[in-house]
């Protein structure tokens, strides 16, 4: 409406001289113009205003984002900034061997300079220093890895006690694995890490597996 309002005022006044009309009569229906293009300019105004507040909400789904649920194992991760999903499980383990970065039941993430990490979870009724020697034992079998872990470290993963493991694999390959275990309400938790190029910074990729580690939180 407001675009029309001045064309529509000046064919009136156009109108108003050729009959003859007085000039207040002209004041008064520019007036009623001016006005009218004031209340069009008043109902656009939440609108724009609504507009530049857009930007809020786009920033809220990108934060949102970075928080990662899964949909098996009963636990979120606040990704670092260098840290995304690679994909979800798509089906649940049972508990039995130790699956690896490309397993169909493993939450799996990419991080920094090739860096990965994988979980997986399934109830259990062991104590965490059983968990954990299963889980080493369960990777030796299947991997070419030591029943025995060069590194044992006492750590915390969502507030619960946890044990994180460091071997190579292949022993004296140079190739780190680092495996941390964890119980919570039942459910043995195992979050793995490795640098599938083989050429990474040790130093590096163990910093930044302890902040994904830092983002755990169970649900």
């Amino acid at each position: 409406m407001g675009p029309h309002a001045p064309s529509a005022s000046h064919g009136e006044g156009r109108t108003a001289r050729r009959i003859g009309a007085a000039p207040a009569l002209f004041v008064l229906l520019t007036a009623v113009a001016v006005l009218a293009g004031c209340a069009s300019s008043a109902t656009t105004g939440p609108a724009s205003s609504s507009s530049a507040r857009s930007p809020a909400p786009a920033a809220s789904t990108a934060i949102t984002a970075r928080t990662f649920t899964s949909r098996h194992y009963g636990y979120t991760e606040a990704q670092p900034r260098d840290w995304y999903s690679g994909g979800q499980a798509t089906e649940q383990w049972d508990g039995k061997g130790a699956p690896g970065d490309e397993d169909s039941v493993v939450d799996l993430f990419h991080g920094p300079n090739g860096l990965e990490a994988w979980v997986t979870a399934a109830p259990t009724k062991k104590s965490l220093a059983a968990y954990a020697r299963t889980t080493t034992r369960a990777a030796a079998a299947e991997h070419p890895c030591p029943a025995v872990p060069q590194t044992d470290q006492a750590t915390t993963i969502g507030g619960a006690p946890a044990r994180l493991l460091g071997v190579q694999c292949p022993p004296g390959s140079g190739f780190l694995v680092e495996t941390a275990v964890t119980i919570h309400d039942g459910t043995g938790f195992v979050f793995t890490s490795q640098n599938p190029t083989g050429s990474g910074d040790k130093g590096a990729d163990r910093a930044a597996f302890r902040r994904f580690l830092a983002g755990v939180r169970f649900q």
